[in-house]
């Protein structure tokens, strides 16, 4: 896995800057939007989306973050960035998404959705349009939009997962987890979903446990769902995870030559220069989505 990751990053600090930026972002593209997801919580979700968005951030992406967990949003907390505003403020005169927006580190912009988004399908046709009009706009600036959903089954996580680009669903070896995730599937399965499905596992003791719980839920998932499933790579069980959360700082920023931020890394290049990479929609076509499923 390092060795890849290693060819990957000697390519991107071997082009001239002009080069990685013709390499990362064709500037008449929308912004990819990815719905990071787990089957439960507690499998490390909000942190992996974060630190994901940093790893893009050193490779040159410029990245958003939209906090869609209704029930425990804390991606500011783990961002060590907030904003009193979320999505409905979009409504408020005098207001745009450059207000509403917080500033995190290394140029990531975030959003707090909240309990706003679940709000949108009882909206006017004109209030509608003025916060799309507002969230397109991200298209113009964002190379990536992260969507951190809540973790479980609801209508509303589904929802998000249905109207992306694509999707990473995050799990662990412990066997709850991996059934919920296996869960997940085939929620997404029965909805007729055609996003590619990415998995990652999470808080592996060793290669051969993460290769394992891969192996299993590529093989499940294929012969009973006849869904396909890419494998992004594995995290490491890391200490300095743990160290980073009680800091309140990303892992990508207090400890970036830690195992668990090189898994990151990986990751991040896998998902920049790997193959079958799907074209982006945008997030004007992602909320147009999200919109008729709620309806």
């Amino acid at each position: 896995m390092y060795d890849q990751a290693e060819k990957l990053r000697q390519m991107v600090q071997s082009a001239h800057s002009s080069t990685k930026r013709s390499i990362l972002k064709q500037l008449d593209r929308p912004a990819r939007v990815i719905t990071v997801t787990s089957g439960k919580g507690g499998v490390g979700k909000t942190n992996f989306t974060v630190n994901l968005a940093l790893a893009f951030a050193d490779l040159g992406q410029k990245v958003v973050i939209i906090d869609a967990d209704l029930g425990m949003a804390n991606v500011d907390v783990v961002l060590g960035s907030s904003s009193p505003y979320n999505i409905l403020h979009l409504l408020n005169e005098g207001l745009n998404i450059h207000d509403i927006v917080a500033e995190g580190p290394r140029g990531i912009k975030f959003l707090s959705g909240g309990s706003g988004l679940y709000q949108l399908a009882n909206l006017s046709g004109d209030q509608l349009s003025r916060i799309v009009s507002q969230i397109t706009l991200f298209d113009s600036w964002a190379d990536m939009i992260l969507i951190d959903t809540g973790a479980g089954l609801s209508r509303n996580v589904l929802n998000f997962v249905m109207a992306a680009d694509e999707v990473i669903i995050i799990t662990t070896p412990e066997p709850t987890a991996i059934t919920d995730a296996y869960a997940m599937m085939k929620a997404y399965a029965s909805h007729q979903g055609t996003a590619p499905l990415k998995l990652v596992i999470n808080r592996v003791a060793n290669r051969q446990e993460g290769d394992m719980v891969i192996d299993k839920l590529a093989k499940v998932t294929q012969r009973f769902l006849g869904v396909s499933i890419t494998s992004l790579g594995l995290v490491y069980e890391d200490r300095n995870m743990i160290n980073a959360v009680k800091l309140q700082k990303p892992l990508m920023l207090s400890y970036p030559d830690s195992i668990s931020a090189r898994c990151i890394e990986h990751i991040a290049q896998r998902l920049l220069y790997g193959e079958n990479i799907p074209r982006p929609r945008g997030i004007k076509a992602f909320f147009n989505k999200f919109l008729e499923l709620m309806w």
